[in-house]
């Protein structure tokens, strides 16, 4: 199949969308433009348009399905809870379950709490390591993806006109009508760089709560990780008296223990979100007991951060959450690590092959295609020009006439699903689209 074709379903269905919905989609990141692929269903590694045709799914909705497309397992608890009721006023035992399950297996997280979303995981961490230090600011890493949030998500696109000294870089709103409050209450520090983050976090002393950390961020190009650097980020915090927050959205599908565990790292405070949901809408704050406490109520009073949330820990999630962790074990994360490093490693001797200068980072079940060869230490490196933007649009494109959906901006996600033959159909699609765009 050729894309664009003017003659879709999915064409007409975003001509549709217009009408009503700003844009036509309510996540920016689906649009593919000139319209994005309307999805019918999911099975296993694949998914298949309104159009009858199929994509091997390297995206996995932005990483959240990690066993592959309508698990059986998941889709049984589901099913029996449906029956029973989707929401109430009222607690349910299968919080405990899921919450008992995480606190078992990540051992800086000894209490948890329920939420809906990544976004919102990470301002709760944020307002409990607020509420516990009684102090503003927090410290970021540059280009780093904490969720729709002002304050977190400063410098999530800061270019060249405007990041500033690269030892002390700018702090940039990214939405139009960001308060000017925010740049104040926020530092940003450049990811691998210790002497950087020794001297950002000692200045912002004891006005600082806490350092918001992602130990591979995706937005930041998934390079790898110097282990001085989290030496100095946890040293430098706990000698101003701040937090550590570990932001786990996206990694905690590295390892039994997320990638905190294979890291050895043990933070304050640990936001949780897209796998724990078994597929379903769900995010989480845990960490240490004393500082969770924050969001107690005891002898009648309000809690110091109050949280509430309609659908918080609702049983449908909770009940997929923990069919779906359940199931993952450490033969399941060496598998993913299998089939990721054959991805990766086919995807290196491809570019080889071809003399291109690209390369591909990332570990486990995650990947990063970069159309250059400049190191990739912090994201700075992994800042996309605009002819490199270009050519990644068009590798997009191109990928998916050969059945394949990988995100415009290059991060690669596998499921358990995901076969030896399916990684080689997507490192043979590769092999064919790049010398139409490269």
């Amino acid at each position: 199949m050729a894309y664009p074709d003017p003659q879709s379903r999915s064409a007409r269905l975003y001509e549709r969308a217009q009408r009503s919905i700003p844009d036509g989609a309510s996540r920016s990141l689906l649009l593919v433009r000139p319209y994005p692929i309307y999805v019918d269903r999911g099975d296993g590694a694949w998914v298949y348009d309104v159009d009858g045709r199929r994509y091997l799914d390297v995206n996995n909705n932005f990483t959240s399905i990690i066993l592959g497309h309508a698990d059986p397992v998941v889709n049984e608890a589901v099913a029996g809870q449906l029956g029973r009721g989707t929401g109430f006023a009222l607690a349910t035992e299968a919080e405990i379950e899921l919450a008992e399950l995480l606190c078992d297996r990540v051992p800086s997280i000894e209490r948890i709490r329920f939420a809906n979303s990544g976004t919102e995981a990470v301002m709760g961490a944020i307002k409990a390591a607020r509420a516990f230090t009684g102090r503003p600011m927090i410290v970021k890493l540059e280009g780093a993806y904490h969720g729709t949030y002002d304050h977190v998500e400063t410098s999530l696109g800061a270019g060249p006109e405007n990041w500033g000294d690269a030892e002390a870089p700018t702090s940039v709103p990214y939405a139009v009508g960001a308060p000017p409050s925010v740049s104040e209450e926020v530092a940003v520090l450049p990811f691998n760089n210790p002497a950087a983050a020794r001297s950002i976090i000692d200045r912002c002393g004891d006005k600082l709560a806490a350092v918001l950390i992602d130990t591979m961020p995706s937005r930041v190009g998934l390079p790898d990780p110097d282990p001085e650097f989290f030496q100095a980020v946890f040293a430098a915090a706990r000698a101003v008296g701040a937090l550590v927050i570990v932001d786990e959205v996206i990694t905690f599908r590295l390892g039994l223990a997320g990638n905190q565990g294979r890291l050895g790292l043990e933070p304050d405070l640990t936001a949780l979100a897209k796998i724990i949901g078994g597929g379903y809408p769900v995010g989480a704050i845990g960490g240490r007991a004393d500082v969770m406490e924050v969001f107690a109520s005891r002898d009648g009073e309000r809690a110091a951060v109050p949280a509430g949330g309609t659908f918080s820990a609702n049983p449908v999630t909770m009940v997929a959450g923990r069919a779906c962790m359940a199931q993952l074990t450490e033969a399941s994360f060496a598998r993913l690590e299998a089939v990721g490093d054959r991805v990766r490693i086919g995807l290196r001797g491809l570019f080889a092959a071809l003399g291109l200068p690209w390369q591909v980072t990332g570990a486990g079940s995650l990947f990063r295609i970069h159309p250059h060869d400049r190191l990739i230490v912090s994201y700075r490196d992994a800042h996309l020009r605009p002819d490199e933007m270009a050519v990644m649009d068009r590798l997009q494109k191109r990928l998916l006439e050969r059945e394949v959906y990988l995100p415009g901006y290059g991060l690669g996600c596998l499921n358990l699903a995901t076969t030896d033959n399916d990684a080689d159909h997507l490192i043979h699609a590769f092999g064919s689209a790049l010398p139409l765009v490269a």
